[in-house]
This record gives structure tokens, C-alpha cells and sequence, in this order.
């Protein structure tokens, strides 16, 4: 089989387990809002929002770096790279685990912290045993973690169903099954690992593990800024507004990110004609602005459309207790054409090699929005959060535009 065929497929395999994310979240936001109420289901989502947050405290050693050194690894080398990186990536877990828990623990009650307690505890399997997807990625062989994946999916989303048809409540319980999720696909990943090697990688050089660390920092701190950003807005809206609001801007941005999450997919299939294929940098961004028109445009259609099927989509998805989601997630759609934006932006970032840059684009994005959310989110409720996420995916995109034009380009 070709590079290129397998390149293809590896794509493929990506975009379609996408589409089952998409799919599953949906559906899972679907069962746990009417079974658990606005405040639980807000309580729920912000608890997975820090989750996001402090596991971004194990990207120490992320793909970026992992993916190319093992590319081209001989059966030693990729033992030591396995053994190095999971052993610094379980490290770091347990840190953050740690200061997740903390961070509940002197910021909410009691019952908050038992149900960190288990929704965290994918932060200490999530990141250490992902080292086997960076190999995955390297070898073009994805297909295996996607199909694991989505057979994983449709087991939670299954025992979430059968839990909802029970008729059971506990909260507790439907945090056990994303604790199990976890779980099954640590094992599933280092299954899949052992058959194509015939070998596991629990060992690791002790001094080949500083050069790791190094080489992961600064793409260490991109990740954490941005993931911070893509999750703060719960967080504020949990610590300066009430649960009912928690609850319904949970809700609103739930639906909105399956909106978002056709950005990256336009962006990643139409990159490989318009951008990485060409080497002349006038064309290159001559190309960057054309897609970047599309996808705006698309985002307009998508937001008019979305605004009149908002109120059939939340009170389908959610029930009638979100109905008033409704005007929070309308708002939200004038942000939609800034995100679209930013990921065509953001081929040029990746095209010409400038990661670093990132480091202060999504720094400038999190202390403008941390600021807006401090002023407006005690004023206008939710309404304030969409404000300060707005203002953060604008200077990312005028950032964006301004490294575009400012760029002399050296391939």
C-alpha cells in the first residue's frame, strides 16, 4: 500500500471518528441533562471542563514531538522512546490528578469533590497510555485507536442509556461509566500496542528523558494556555454566576461545540490541496485567505441556520427544562465565523513551522478573555461569558491575520 493511500485512510479514520465524538456527545449530554437537572448537569460539565484544564499538566510530552522521532524508529530506539515518554507522561498525570483534586477540594463542598474524585481519575490514564496513539500516528495506522474509540463509545453510550431507562439517578454512577470509558481504552490501547510489537514498554534511560522534556516545553505551554482558554468560560461562569446559569450556558455551549467541531474538519481536509502541497509563499497565502473567506462564509450559513433550529435542537436534545439555553446559544453564534477563521489561520502556523508563536497567541487570547469574564460575567450572567470568549477568539484571529501578513516565509 502507498504513503499516500495510507495517508488517506489514516485521515479518513480520523474525520469518522470525529463524527462519532460528535455523535456520542450529543447523546450522552442528551441522557445525563434530563436525567441529572440544570444545576447537576452544569456541576457535571464544569467538573469535565477542569479535567480538560489540568490534564493539559501531562502535555509535557505531546505528539508533536513523539510523532516524528518515532516515525522512522528502529525496534531499540522506539522501546526507549515508548518506555521514556509514558513513564514522563504518567509522572505529570499524577501531578495533575493531584492538584485537580486540590483545586476542588478548597473550591467547592464535599459532594463536588467526591464526584471529581471519579470523573478525574481519566487524568491518570488519558495522557500516559496515549503514547501508544503517538505511535499509531507515526506508523499511519490510526484505524486501530478509532476503532476502539468508537466501539467504547457505544458501550458508554449504551450503559448511560440502560442506566436512564432504569431509571437511576445517583450521579455518582454515571461518572463511573466515563471512569470505565478510561479505562477500557487504556487497556484497549496497550492490547492493540502488544499484538503489532510483540513487546510492551514499560522501560525507559533515565538520561535520555531531560532532551524529551526539553524538546516538549514549548508546544507544553501552547497546549495549556489553549486548553485553558477552551475551558475557562465554564469555570467562570461556575465562580461568578449561580448554578441555573452553570446549568444553561453548560447546555448552550454543549450543542455549540458540535457546531465548532466542523471547523477543524473543513480545515484538515482541504489543507492538503490548498496549503501543505505548495512551497511558494505567495500562493500559500494567497490560498490561506481564499479558504479563510469560505470557511467564514460557511460559518455565516451555518450560524443563520442554526438560529432557527436552535430551539427545536435544545429542547430535543436537553429537554424543555433548557429551553432557556436557547438565547445563550444564539449568542453564541456570533462567534462562530472567529473560530472558523482561526483554524484556516492556523494552516499557515503549521505550514511554515512557526509553533512557537502559539505560545503568545493563545497567552494574549486567555488573558483577554480571563479579564472580560471578571467584568462581564458578574453583570450579564452567561450572556458575560459568551462576551469574553468572543474577545479571546478575536485577538487569536487578529494575531493570526497579523503573523500572515507580517511573515517573510523561510521553507
Amino acid at each position: 500500500m502507498s504513503n499516500k493511500i495510507k495517508f488517506i485512510k489514516n485521515i479518513s479514520w480520523l474525520l469518522f471518528e470525529h463524527g462519532i465524538r460528535i455523535g456520542g456527545s450529543i447523546v450522552t449530554a442528551s441522557i445525563l441533562a434530563r436525567v441529572l437537572g440544570i444545576e447537576k448537569y452544569g456541576t457535571f460539565q464544569y467538573l469535565l471542563g477542569l479535567v480538560v484544564i489540568f490534564k493539559s499538566l501531562s502535555y509535557i510530552n505531546p505528539a508533536e514531538i513523539m510523532v516524528p522521532m518515532l516515525t522512522n524508529a528502529d525496534a531499540i530506539r522506539r522501546r526507549y522512546l515508548m518506555g521514556s515518554g509514558f513513564f514522563i507522561r504518567a509522572f505529570f498525570c499524577i501531578v495533575a490528578y493531584i492538584a485537580f483534586l486540590a483545586f476542588v477540594y478548597f473550591g467547592d463542598d464535599v459532594k463536588v469533590f467526591n464526584l471529581a474524585l471519579i470523573l478525574g481519575f481519566c487524568i491518570l490514564l488519558d495522557e500516559a497510555f496515549g503514547i501508544v496513539t503517538a505511535f499509531l500516528q507515526s506508523q499511519t495506522m490510526i484505524k486501530y485507536r478509532s476503532v476502539l474509540y468508537i466501539c467504547f463509545t457505544i458501550i458508554k453510550i449504551t450503559i448511560l442509556a440502560s442506566l436512564f431507562w432504569l431509571g437511576v439517578t445517583n450521579i455518582y454512577i454515571y461518572a463511573l461509566t466515563y471512569t470505565l470509558e478510561s479505562i477500557c481504552m487504556a487497556l484497549g490501547l496497550l492490547w492493540v500496542y502488544k499484538i503489532l510489537n510483540k513487546e510492551l514498554f514499560f522501560t525507559f534511560d533515565f538520561n535520555k528523558i531531560l532532551p524529551l522534556l526539553k524538546d516538549g516545553l514549548p508546544f507544553f505551554l501552547d497546549i495549556c494556555f489553549m486548553c485553558i482558554f477552551l475551558r475557562a468560560d465554564i469555570v467562570a461562569t461556575r465562580y461568578l454566576s449561580d448554578g441555573t446559569t452553570l446549568g444553561l450556558y453548560a447546555s448552550a455551549i454543549q450543542l455549540f461545540g458540535s457546531v465548532t467541531a466542523m471547523a477543524p474538519i473543513i480545515a484538515v481536509s482541504f489543507a492538503p490541496l490548498f496549503v501543505y502541497k505548495f512551497d511558494e509563499l505567495y500562493t500559500i497565502k494567497k490560498n490561506i485567505w481564499l479558504l479563510a473567506c469560505g470557511m467564514v462564509a460557511i460559518s455565516l450559513f451555518t450560524s443563520m441556520a442554526m438560529y432557527f433550529l436552535s430551539p427545536i435542537l435544545i429542547s430535543l436534545i436537553f429537554g424543555a427544562k433548557f429551553n432557556d439555553a436557547v438565547e445563550i446559544f444564539r449568542y453564541l453564534l456570533f462567534i462562530l465565523p472567529l473560530i472558523f477563521l482561526n483554524e484556516a489561520l492556523n494552516l499557515y502556523i503549521i505550514k511554515m513551522k512557526l509553533g512557537k508563536l502559539l505560545i503568545h497567541k493563545w497567552g494574549l487570547a486567555l488573558g483577554g478573555a480571563v479579564v472580560a469574564y471578571l467584568y462581564f460575567v458578574p453583570i450579564y450572567g452567561a450572556v458575560g461569558t459568551v462576551v469574553g470568549l468572543g474577545i479571546g477568539y478575536f485577538v487569536v484571529c487578529i494575531l493570526g491575520a497579523a503573523i500572515i501578513l507580517n511573515d517573510k516565509g523561510d521553507l
